[in-house]
């Protein structure tokens, strides 16, 4: 099959989240299998052409509504690229950053129009158009409407994060070439919030006139058809269950692997995981003792549950333990509120902040921590729960999303005691973490065998791409 990808993020080339991640480790292990599998992606001024291979400018000259763009090819990751080079007068991809921009939907909503208009130019038949989130959701309905003699098989949408939707005013798709009023229809974008019934929502776009529908985590999946996590879109994703199917994500097993990892010293396996975390938390500048270390590696944002993180540190101590934290957030105030956290404990010797990411920090701290919580109030899959499994280190998560799709308690006999691999506690409350922490400490004090255990159990299992590179084929032959 012939499978085209369209996204924002592309890792490590253009990576914000866990969505470049997922990008490149899908099409990657597509590619493994056998597939013909091409992305599309901008051609940020930040790319590094050290990172690409055979660029080549393959398309030098191409409007859209009137502007000039390129398009580039190139080698990536395994990957086939396609770079768009947007030369607008804005300067849309040339801002040193993927998002945080005022003009994001204009920006979005013109690359999803010039790669259509690019595939137009050659004209090859495509077996499945596969649409990443918001940003490119509006070329469902472009294709429907606009761009009919595409020779598009179906169309699928991913959908990483519900709570991003992409909404808009009708003008801003006048902008792009179609009638905003047209599609300020409840079947069609209209938003379905009733409070803003002139709202057009770009992701509705892509629910409604995709062929399939994938959130990350079969849980997610039903979540989200649910007014508490839908955020106003389950009504039509309700109307679209038949469409929908959960895939988890997978994570890049070679990238993280403590066996092989450079940014560890020394590296160590499931035999050896004891001696090489004691070697790696010589890397950080805590006091050294015999009790847990705790960690988050984390966005700062709402979903995160920051709050729970604060209690996190708090009962961690309280429990003499240590608390270590890699993350930042865009909120001003949420980060200033951590700014003065860290002011708070700058002199407790088991308290380590880090507001600046760093891949080199987290890969150390994954191998350092023997506990990572992750009290999310929602999570489409989550690969930071995957990760610490695959570094030995425990992971304490809300059961909910893709957290409960693959953390699975090691109290909770609805699991043979081979699978169970963690803690989990369902409210999302300082209260049911605080008890969950309270748990892991008494395991890893009073039944360190059984602790152990969850370690070995999270090391050996699959996350890879293999197990979703499978699933993905089987729905793209059904649409």
């Amino acid at each position: 099959m012939r499978i085209v990808h369209a996204a924002a993020e592309f890792a490590p080339l253009a990576k914000a989240g866990g969505l470049g991640e997922v990008v490149v480790g899908l099409c990657r292990e597509l590619t493994r299998r056998g597939e013909d599998v091409e992305i599309i992606l901008p051609k940020y001024d930040f790319i590094d052409p050290r990172q690409l291979f055979q660029l080549n400018l393959e398309v030098p000259d191409f409007k859209c509504l009137g502007s000039a763009n390129a398009m580039w090819s190139a080698q990536a990751e395994g990957c086939s690229l396609h770079l768009l080079e947007a030369r607008h007068p804005a300067g849309y991809f040339h801002r040193g950053k993927i998002y945080g921009f005022e003009d994001d939907i204009a920006r979005f909503t013109y690359f999803s129009r010039a790669l259509l208009e690019y595939l137009r130019l050659r004209r090859e038949p495509i077996d499945v158009l596969h649409l990443h989130d918001w940003h490119v959701s509006l070329c469902a309905p472009f294709v429907r409407d606009l761009f009919q003699d595409l020779p598009i098989r179906s169309i699928v949408l991913s959908i990483h994060n519900v709570e991003y939707q992409g909404k808009c005013a009708t003008h801003d798709l006048d902008a792009v070439g179609l009638c905003g009023a047209d599609y300020l229809q409840k079947d069609k974008l209209q938003d379905d919030n009733p409070k803003y019934p002139q709202t057009i929502n770009l992701l509705k776009g892509g629910v409604v006139y995709s062929d399939a529908i994938i959130p990350v985590s079969p849980t997610y999946a039903k979540e989200i058809m649910t007014p508490e996590y839908g955020f106003h879109l389950d009504p039509t994703l309700r109307k679209a269950r038949r469409k929908i199917t959960g895939i988890l994500n997978g994570i890049d097993e070679k990238l993280w692997d403590p066996i092989t990892d450079l940014h560890l010293k020394p590296t160590y396996r499931v035999e050896s995981v004891r001696q090489g975390k004691k070697k790696n938390k010589d890397l950080f500048p805590l006091a050294t003792s015999h009790t847990p270390w705790v960690g988050a590696i984390t966005r700062l944002v709402p979903q995160k549950g920051p709050e729970l993180i604060e209690k996190a540190i708090a009962k961690t101590l309280a429990l003499g333990g240590s608390f270590l934290l890699l993350g930042s957030s865009p909120i001003e105030h949420i980060q200033n509120h951590f700014n003065q956290l860290k002011e708070h404990y700058k002199e407790n010797p088991h308290v380590w902040m880090h507001f600046e990411y760093s891949e080199s920090l987290a890969h150390r701290l994954y191998a350092a921590l023997d506990l990572l919580i992750v009290p999310s109030h929602f999570e489409p899959c989550g690969l930071t729960q995957l990760i610490a499994m695959r570094y030995g280190t425990v992971p304490i998560v809300r059961a909910t999303g893709g957290l409960k799709d693959t953390v699975f308690d090691c109290e909770d006999y609805k699991f043979p005691v081979s699978q169970r691999n963690g803690f989990t506690f369902k409210a999302p409350t300082a209260a049911a973490l605080e008890s969950t922490l309270e748990r892991a400490f008494l395991l890893y004090h009073s039944e360190l065998p059984t602790f152990n255990s969850l370690i070995r159990h999270g090391m050996k299992a699959d996350f890879s791409w293999k197990t979703p590179a499978r699933q993905y084929p089987k729905l793209y032959q059904i649409n």
